[in-house]
């Protein structure tokens, strides 16, 4: 009976540490960079904010502007620059790839001054204010395994603050660990003990 019990303690620490490895890991999904691409004339036809296969072809490679503090995200433009009084707009599009969906996805973008973001074509950023500061947005409800797509349109609002246009953006994501073999097989062992210890103690 004694030895049964300590099986039945051994298996409870064993669930504990079951729980503890399927604890979540974070993970960088999106960051703004060279990678993007970036168009400073309105994309024709439906689907490049939302559709992995939209021909973006014609566009160019996102142009970086700086570093964002506290973030490994890049602030980007189109090639003219930071400082254009022509491309005062921009829309920008990266596509990205899910294995697996997180339980846990979190946006954080700037824009300078305006704009509008989507993940898959739901609008999760709409900043119009007038000047240049930063949204949150909760996006995993958006995501889908497979291929994604995060997209923006951009515009500064030159009149009033002047030439100085640019956008930023970076997803954070949380996944589930998954539970490591060694911890499994030992939970397996000590079920199969515990069966073992029962049996003979009832005389089965």
């Amino acid at each position: 009976m004694k030895s049964f019990r300590s099986l039945l303690r051994a298996a409870i620490v064993g669930v504990s540490l079951l729980g503890a490895a399927a604890s979540g890991s974070a993970a960088v999904l999106v960051v703004t960079n060279n990678t993007w691409q970036v168009t400073a004339t309105a994309p024709a036809g439906a689907g490049w904010n939302s559709s992995a296969s939209f021909d973006a072809s014609g566009w160019e490679a996102a142009t970086e502007l700086y570093d964002v503090p506290g973030y490994p995200a890049k602030g980007i433009w189109s090639s003219a620059g930071q400082y254009s009084t022509t491309q005062t707009t921009i829309w920008a599009r990266k596509v990205f790839g899910l294995a697996t969906l997180p339980f846990s996805a979190m946006l954080t973008n700037g824009f300078d001054d305006d704009g509008d973001l989507y993940i898959n074509g739901v609008k999760v950023v709409d900043d119009h204010n007038g000047f240049a500061n930063n949204s949150y947005a909760d996006i995993t409800p958006f995501l889908t395994l497979g291929n994604n797509v995060i997209a923006f349109q951009a515009s500064d609002n030159f009149p009033v603050w002047g030439f100085n246009h640019s956008a930023w953006a970076y997803v954070e994501a949380s996944f589930a660990n998954q539970v490591p073999e060694p911890i499994s097989l030992a939970l397996i062992g000590l079920g199969l003990a515990g069966i073992v210890a029962s049996r003979r103690r009832t005389g089965a």
